[in-house]
C-alpha cells in the first residue's frame, strides 16, 4: 500500500508541472499578431492599458485590428476562460460587429486559432504573434 501511494504521489509530481505550463496567463495574450480570418488579413493588437478597472482579470486589455489599407477598427474582449486559453472578442467592422472565439495554443503561446462568425456562418481564423 505504501508503494502504491508513493507511486501515485510520484506520478502526480511528475505530471503537475507539465500541466501547469500548458495553462495560459492573461499577459500571454498581449502582443501584435499577423491575423488571417478566412483569407482576410490584418494585424490584431492586444495591449495592456495599465488602467485599474477591477471588473475582471482582463478588463485592462485593449483590442484593435488594422486592415491592409491601414484602417483601424476597435474591438472588445468579452471573456477569457478555460484557464485563460479561450478568449471571446468582437471587432467593430462597419455594418458588422464580428465575433471571434480564439484559443491560445497550449505549448506555443505565440499562436492562436479559432472560429469567427459572419452573417450567421462560421469561418476559421488564425493569428501568429510578431
Amino acid at each position: 500500500m505504501k508503494r502504491l501511494i508513493s507511486g501515485i504521489l510520484l506520478l502526480w509530481i511528475a505530471i503537475s508541472p507539465v500541466a501547469a505550463l500548458a495553462d495560459a496567463q492573461v499577459h500571454e495574450w498581449i502582443g501584435h499578431y499577423d491575423m488571417n480570418h478566412d483569407g482576410w488579413t490584418g494585424t490584431l493588437t492586444i495591449e495592456d492599458s495599465r488602467q485599474d478597472c477591477g471588473a475582471s482579470r482582463w478588463c485592462h486589455l485593449v483590442l484593435k485590428y488594422r486592415d491592409p489599407q491601414g484602417r483601424t477598427f476597435m474591438g472588445k474582449i468579452a471573456a477569457i476562460d478555460d484557464k485563460y486559453q479561450h478568449m471571446v472578442f468582437y471587432i467593430y467592422f462597419p455594418n458588422n460587429t464580428q465575433r471571434f472565439d480564439a484559443y491560445l495554443f497550449s505549448w506555443d503561446k505565440n499562436k492562436m486559432a479559432g472560429t469567427t462568425y459572419w452573417e450567421g456562418r462560421a469561418f476559421g481564423f488564425f493569428a501568429i504573434k510578431q
